[in-house]
């Protein structure tokens, strides 16, 4: 089994790198838990759901890997901005599997990112606020591999 954590701000390209690189992987991706605090009535229903989120991931992400089989790739799709974070979900997967976690951070081509955002002001702000906040992973944190992607978009996934 191979366990990969994609990890990058909003907009930097994880899930078409996903598409491109590993089409048959199980992904979990909090993005499918954040929506779910976004539906929220109210904003205690929002605060609560949003923290429940990363436990809904977490345990998502553990039992993919429960039932994933030898030859299965495990990817948790995540911004990951911070070093507790990750920690936070490599101690998910270490509960259940001492398999190595392989970690794959997204830094795009800024000016790439804009033409891909058709130039939207807010997700271009987003995009740089999240690179701004993240922390760059450590040897010491415990992946078995660290890589930084440079990915590379084509006109196809400007439409997206």
């Amino acid at each position: 089994m191979r366990i990969i954590f994609i990890a990058g701000p909003a907009f930097s390209g994880k899930s078409i790198y996903i598409e491109r690189n590993f089409p048959e992987a199980k992904t979990v991706k909090i993005s499918t838990f954040n929506k779910i605090a976004y539906e929220a009535i109210d904003n205690e229903e929002l605060e609560t759901l949003a923290k429940n989120a990363w436990l809904y991931c977490k345990e998502a992400l553990q039992n993919t890997i429960r039932t994933a089989g030898a030859d299965d790739t495990v990817i948790l799709e995540h911004q990951l901005l911070k070093k507790d974070d990750r920690a936070f979900y490599l101690d998910a997967v270490r509960e259940v599997t001492d398999e190595p976690v392989e970690l794959i951070v997204m830094d795009p081509d800024e000016d790439m990112i804009e033409r891909m955002l058709n130039f939207e002001k807010s997700f271009i702000m987003l995009h740089v606020y999240e690179k701004g906040k993240m922390e760059l992973p450590e040897a010491q944190e415990g992946f078995a591999r660290i890589e930084i992607a440079h990915p590379v978009f084509n006109e196809d996934d400007f439409k997206r």
